[in-house]
């Protein structure tokens, strides 16, 4: 990020103090992590960005493990800037860096979100950007859906509900080799990635069903209202 000369924030515990020194001889904003609990602590971070740049326009959720996709900031911004949009969604051209298990999670989730919603959205994959405006999609989530890998996704389907606009930029990121060797055959990794798909797959498909039915009585209420 310093590279690019792009302002970072990074919530930290447990990190060793010639870690924290490196990052901040970068000029990285660090804030040590207060919450616990996957969603309290992506909330967390959110309100870190927020109140480190209180003029920035758009914010970008960023993963260390996925330091390649520095790349794609800046077109993503200008395509939002573009189109006018409050969230940005990045879609994977390939999944071949990736292990198999993992691979097979990312597309089968993207299988069912392109179905529902209609159009081709890589819907697991973790990395957005957001117009400060819709931050408060993801700051007031309720944890409905268990708190952990639902605290990023259900918020954006929400906004795509809402018709808040949204922005497609396809990227050709390739997964680092070393965690693919690593986790490739792993069965502690096989284990997760089945633990995310009965969080991630159960909660879209319950609150799609949630949006659709609840438009479609504000669509009843209005045609009562207007036909009486």
């Amino acid at each position: 990020m310093a590279r690019v000369n792009l302002p970072l924030t990074v919530v930290y515990t447990e990190t060793k103090r010639f870690i924290l020194d490196t990052l901040r001889g970068l000029g990285m904003n660090l804030v040590p992590q207060r919450s616990s609990g996957m969603g309290n602590i992506r909330r967390e971070a959110f309100v870190a960005a927020l109140r480190a740049f209180p003029k920035a326009k758009y914010l970008c959720w960023l993963e260390p493990e996925k330091p390649g996709m520095v790349q794609f900031v800046a077109p993503m911004a200008h395509r939002m800037e573009q189109e006018r949009s409050v969230l940005g969604m990045f879609n994977r051209t390939s999944m071949a860096s990736y292990p198999p298990e993992q691979a097979y999670y990312y597309l089968f989730c993207r299988a069912v979100a392109t179905q529902l919603i209609g159009c081709d959205i890589d819907y697991a994959f973790g990395p957005m950007m957001m117009t400060r405006s819709a931050s408060s999609y993801f700051l007031n989530y309720q944890g409905e859906y268990g708190d952990t890998w639902d605290s990023i996704l259900i918020p954006r389907l929400r906004i795509m509900n809402n018709g808040d606009g949204i922005s497609v930029l396809p990227v050709n990121f390739r997964n680092d080799p070393r965690m693919t060797q690593v986790e490739s055959g792993n069965v502690v990794m096989m284990l997760k990635r089945l633990e995310q798909l009965n969080n991630v797959i159960p909660s879209l498909v319950s609150e799609w069903r949630k949006l659709r039915e609840a438009r479609g009585s504000e669509r009843k209420s209005s045609a009562i209202i207007a036909t009486s």
